[in-house]
């Protein structure tokens, strides 16, 4: 369970917010509980991807208590997440395990990648440790020499790059299965025409990471399976090898090419995790894996918006009148004519517009859940083998 304990104490100094937030954070309970609890088994892995938009960015992206709130108990409701656009500052992150998700958690992060193209941003995963067991492998993806991205440059020539931001890629266990989860945040650019260098660039890295990984689990599951030579079934040498490949893919369209893209390596999309971005119609965030072990199964998945129960539209009168937040009232810089302080109803429009999307993210949360228990199927293939 989340540490709820600063909804008394931090936010003392107004009763009238207090209550209010205490109100949202059991219907964000609720709300999580009806989605996902409800529906989903403890005997499986709940697994989750989000991006938390600049989260540790300070300045207008600084978490407030009540959204720390927010965001562990989101989080909470999840065996393993992984989490992008953690930047460099870790003491939000550090707070966020410490303070408000406890010692039942844990984390791995990146490092920061460098250039303007990285944005100075880490990939996480943040996960329950009585559930999730990690085995101590860990590192980033690089493409081999040869195999880097040609990234069409203005002048007409191709650049040899690698990915923007560096790829992640941990071994994870949680009961029966073993995998690789690799997360990822694909390169964006600001050009988004089709064909433009950025979006060239975008399939490019799409294909790269989902390619290499690929040819990495189909040498892996024939190394496991050259191993167990002697095994019974020498298959089952090889059923470790179950990668899953998750985060801002900043995919189109599940129709689009850059979904193509994560297909044509061999990987599946359950067609419930297209996860749109907040208003934009676009569906980035995406859950895809390539499996061998025949038990592995995609239980259920989902996509959970948080906006349905926290920030609401209809909670942007409280937030400009009662909740007592200057940055909604005050215009940081306000232009030559325009008085510093907004008026309610472009109060208003800002708490919709940024105000709740710096606090949180523009992203939702995209989660599925994974089968974790082969016992049955263990047993009953023993009871099958013939006796000599």
């Amino acid at each position: 369970m989340s540490i709820i304990r600063p909804v008394r104490w931090e936010l003392r100094a107004n009763p009238e917010h207090r209550r209010f937030v205490a109100e949202r954070l059991i219907a964000l309970k609720d709300g999580l509980q009806e989605q996902v609890h409800a529906t989903t088994s403890e005997h499986s892995l709940r697994l989750a991807t989000w991006n938390i938009m600049h989260f540790g960015d300070g300045g207008g992206y600084d978490r407030s208590v009540e959204s720390m709130l927010y965001i562990a108990e989101i989080i909470d409701h999840f065996d393993l997440v992984a989490v992008q656009e953690v930047n460099e500052d870790l003491t939000k992150l550090e707070q966020l395990i410490d303070k408000y998700l406890g010692s039942g958690w844990d984390y791995i992060v990146t490092d920061v990648v460098e250039g303007s193209a990285g944005n100075g941003e880490r990939l996480a995963f943040l996960y329950r440790t009585g559930k999730v067991e990690f085995c101590r492998e860990v590192g980033e993806i690089v493409l081999p020499t040869g195999d880097e991205i040609a990234a069409p440059g203005a002048d007409g020539t191709n650049a040899v790059l690698q990915f923007a931001r560096t790829p992640f890629g941990v071994s994870f266990r949680a009961g029966w299965l073993r995998f690789r989860l690799c997360t990822v945040h694909i390169h964006y650019g600001k050009d988004q025409k089709e064909g433009s260098p950025d979006m060239v660039r975008r399939r490019e890295e799409i294909a790269k990471v989902a390619g290499l990984l690929a040819r990495r689990q189909d040498n892996e599951r024939r190394a496991g399976e050259k191993r167990a030579a002697d095994w019974a079934d020498p298959k089952e040498g090889g059923w470790n090898s179950n990668y899953i490949l998750l985060g801002d893919f900043n995919i189109v369209s599940p129709e689009h090419e850059t979904m193509q893209a994560l297909k044509d390596a061999g990987f599946t999309v359950e067609e419930k995790q297209h996860a749109e971005i907040e208003g934009s119609g676009k569906h980035y965030d995406q859950i895809a894996h390539k499996a061998a072990h025949p038990g592995f199964k995609v239980l259920d998945s989902g996509v959970f918006d948080m906006f349905d129960y926290i920030y609401r539209d209809e909670d942007a009168g409280h937030y400009v009148d009662k909740a007592g937040l200057p940055v909604l009232s005050t215009r940081k810089d306000p232009k030559e004519g325009r008085p510093a302080e907004r008026p309610r109803d472009e109060a208003m429009d800002y708490f919709r517009s940024y105000y709740r999307k710096h606090q949180m993210s523009d992203h939702k949360l995209l989660w599925a859940e994974l089968c974790i228990d082969y016992a049955g199927n263990y047993l009953q293939r023993i009871v099958a083998e013939p006796i000599a």
